[in-house]
């Protein structure tokens, strides 16, 4: 555990001296390069999301980073990408979750950005009936022309007021 703990540690400082690094050498994004980020980062959580309503992770394994790093509700650690892989064949089947998404804030420093969004669940992926919403964040790197889900997190969120 020490040793998951100490790599997220180590993605998050990386995350944090590649983003200073970056604003020592470009100028701050204009807000239409904002709103293409943002549009197209939402648009792959969004695919993520439909993909688990279908007992499918496949999508999120493909645009997820090698060096992926996932600390959700229920784990009892980060988890690395391999978890993922293992995922797509467990997975399977299980096609009867119900989540509701919606989109609370975006952040973008050079090829770093950062989404919060809400979940509303209302069935798990074996059809048993929940109502449970989660607080998300996903950090997203840029590779190439695309973009890769570095790391994620979420908490339960008990604030019946928060739902989407």
């Amino acid at each position: 555990m020490l040793r998951l703990l100490t790599r997220l540690a180590v993605v998050t400082l990386a995350v944090v001296i590649g983003a200073g690094g970056a604003s020592a050498q470009s100028a701050a994004p204009t807000a239409a390069e904002v709103a293409k980020a943002k549009d197209e980062i939402w648009a792959k959580e969004l695919a993520i999301y439909a993909g688990r309503a279908k007992g499918d992770v496949t999508y999120y394994y493909n645009n997820a980073s090698p060096d992926f790093l996932a600390w959700t509700y229920g784990t009892p650690k980060p988890f690395q990408n391999d978890n993922l892989a293992k995922a797509r064949t467990t997975m399977k089947g299980q096609d009867k979750e119900k989540i509701d998404t919606a989109f609370r804030d975006f952040s973008l420093h050079g090829d770093t950005a950062i989404i919060y969004y809400v979940n509303h669940r209302t069935m798990l992926p074996n059809g048993t009936p929940v109502d449970q919403t989660f607080d998300n964040i996903h950090v997203w790197v840029r590779d190439g022309n695309d973009w890769k889900v570095l790391a994620s997190m979420s908490r339960l969120n008990d604030k019946a007021n928060d739902k989407p």
